[in-house]
Parts: structure tokens; sequence; C-alpha cells
């Protein structure tokens, strides 16, 4: 079980990094825009929802991380480990309205560049996080079951 959640936490971590690599990308990409005074209020506005995402990606991969480690403990079918995949699935719905805040910004570029595209391109992206948090919500009905038939299990021996 071990080899298993060190692969999993290593993805993870993975993740995080081009997380933060992207954070720092887009913080360049702000720093410039100021310097030649390209900066627009809309620009803004996109990058502080894109902060919020990156920061709403590193709080899911703390959450999974510990996670990981009930699973390392044979803790997972617990409470504790409960709440964390309900703290995930918020955090995934929490993600897609972030990613939903950058919607004005992708409008606004579409109708520029004339590709209407864009706008159903950006909205399939969004939803992939909703998708997620379904998912999640399914995995925590049997977590929830799954728990139950242990504290049975063990009231029986």
């Amino acid at each position: 079980m071990q080899i298993k959640t060190t692969l999993l936490k290593l993805v993870t971590l993975i993740i995080d990094g081009f997380t933060l690599l992207f954070a720092f990308m887009l913080m360049m990409g702000l720093i410039n825009s100021f310097q030649t005074h390209s900066l627009f209020k809309l620009q803004i506005m996109t990058s502080v929802f894109l902060y919020i995402a990156c920061l709403i990606i590193l709080f899911i991969s703390h959450y999974l991380y510990r996670i990981f480690h009930l699973i390392d403990i044979h803790d997972f079918f617990s409470p504790k480990a409960l709440r964390f995949v309900k703290n995930v699935r918020y955090l995934f719905t929490l993600l897609f309205l972030a990613i939903m805040g950058i919607m004005p910004f992708v409008y606004h570029s579409a109708d520029l560049g004339d590709a209407p595209g864009l706008i159903v391109i950006t909205l399939a992206i969004a939803f992939i996080p909703l998708a997620i948090a379904a998912f999640i919500s399914a995995m925590e009905k049997i977590l929830i079951n799954s728990s139950k038939f242990k504290q049975e299990n063990e009231l029986t021996i």
C-alpha cells in the first residue's frame, strides 16, 4: 500500500509544481503588462481569479496528502477521512467557481479575436472540476457506507 500512495503523492507534488510555475509565470506576465502600461481591469480580475484557483489547487493537494497519510496508516474508513473528502469536494466546487470567474476575459478575447469556440473550450475546461466534485460526492457516499459497515463489523467481533 505504501508504494501506491507514494506514487500518488509524487503525482500530487508534480501537479503542485506546475501550479506554482503557472502562478510564477502569471506574475511575470502581470509585471510585464504593468511595465508596458498595457494592464487593464479585466486582466487584473482574471489574474485574481487565476491566483485563487492556484491557491485552491494547493489546498486540495494538502487535503489529498492528509488522505494519503490516512491510507498509509490504515485509517481511511474514519470520520476524519470523511471530513477530508468533504473538504476536497467543496474545494473542487470552489475551483469551478474560480475558473468561471475568468469567463468575462475569455468572452472579451473571443470577441476581439472572432473565435467563439474559445468560450466553449473554456466552459468545457471549467466544468471538469465540477465533474470531479460529483465523482467525489459518489465516492463520499461509498465511504459513508463502508465506515458504517466497518463499525458494525467491529461491534460484532
